[in-house]
C-alpha cells in the first residue's frame, strides 16, 4: 500500500503548491473563499505522495480512514464480486476523491481496489481533520452532503431502470447495475458461462447476444472479458434494442 508523508501548508514546495490550486477544482473545496482556503493550508496537517504507475493505492475491503484525493494522473478502480468469479474495473476522473460514501456509517470499507495506471499525486486528508472541517466550513460541509446525496441518487436510479424486453438488453442493465459511473470505458471480466449463470440463461444464447452487441460496435468480446469503449454508446444502443 501507499505510505504517505505529513507536512504542514508551509512546507509546501512548488509542485505541491500547485496540486493545492488544483483543490479548487474538486467538489468538496468549490465555493470556498480566498480567506478560508488559505485558513485550511496554513492549519491543516496534510499528506502528499507521488506513486508511481501501477501502485495499489487503496484495497477493497480496507477500513477507510480519511479521502484521498487523485490530483494529477491516472486511476483506474477495480470491483470483485462477492464470489470472486468476476470483476469489473473502470477508469477514475481525475481530479477525484475517495472515500465520501464509507467515510462513515455502518460499512466503512471501500468497495474497489484503486490503482494508478500512470503516475500519480496524491493528497489525503484524514477523517478527524475532514470532522473538524465540516464543523468549521458551511461550504465544506455543504459540499459533503452534496456529493453523498448525488453517489445515493446515481444508484437508485440505476435500480429502477425500465425491464429490457431483450437479452442483450438484459445483458446491458446487468453491466449498467454494476458500475459506479453510466460513461468512459469500462471492461468486464468475466465469461459468457458465468454471465450466463448470473441472467439464468444458457451460455449459447448468451454467445449469441453478444454477438449481436459486438456487431453494433459497442463492445469487444473476448473468451473471459467484456470491454466496453463507451458506455454512453451501450445505452443507446439499449434504448433502440
Amino acid at each position: 500500500m501507499t505510505h504517505f508523508r505529513r507536512i504542514f501548508a508551509d512546507e509546501l514546495d512548488p509542485m505541491e503548491q500547485t496540486m493545492f490550486d488544483t483543490l479548487l477544482a474538486l467538489p468538496l473545496f468549490q465555493g470556498l473563499g480566498h480567506a478560508d482556503l488559505t485558513r485550511i493550508l496554513e492549519s491543516t496537517r496534510l499528506e502528499f505522495d507521488t506513486v508511481q504507475e501501477d501502485t495499489v493505492v487503496l484495497g477493497q475491503n480496507e477500513v477507510c480512514t480519511g479521502l484521498t484525493f487523485i490530483l494529477d494522473g491516472r486511476m483506474k478502480m477495480e470491483r470483485f464480486s462477492a464470489d470472486g468469479r468476476w470483476s469489473v474495473e473502470e477508469e477514475l476522473p481525475i481530479p477525484a476523491v475517495i472515500g465520501v460514501d464509507v467515510l462513515y456509517g455502518s460499512t466503512r470499507t471501500y468497495r474497489h481496489n484503486y490503482h494508478t495506471t500512470r503516475p500519480s499525486k496524491l493528497l489525503r486528508i484524514d477523517k478527524r481533520t475532514i470532522a473538524a472541517l465540516t464543523s468549521y466550513f458551511e461550504v465544506f460541509r455543504l459540499n459533503v452532503l452534496n456529493l453523498l446525496t448525488t453517489t445515493i441518487a446515481r444508484k437508485d436510479v440505476a435500480g429502477w431502470l425500465p425491464p429490457a424486453m431483450t437479452l442483450e438488453g438484459r445483458i446491458v442493465s446487468f453491466f449498467r447495475m454494476h458500475v459506479e459511473r453510466p460513461a468512459g470505458h469500462k471492461r468486464f471480466n468475466i465469461s459468457q458461462r458465468t454471465l450466463g449463470h448470473y441472467l439464468g440463461e444458457d451460455a449459447r444464447y448468451i454467445s449469441k447476444a453478444i454477438q449481436n452487441l459486438a456487431s453494433g460496435k459497442v463492445i469487444n468480446a473476448g473468451r473471459k472479458y467484456i470491454e466496453i469503449p463507451n458506455f454512453e454508446q451501450l445505452l443507446q444502443f439499449r434504448s433502440a434494442l
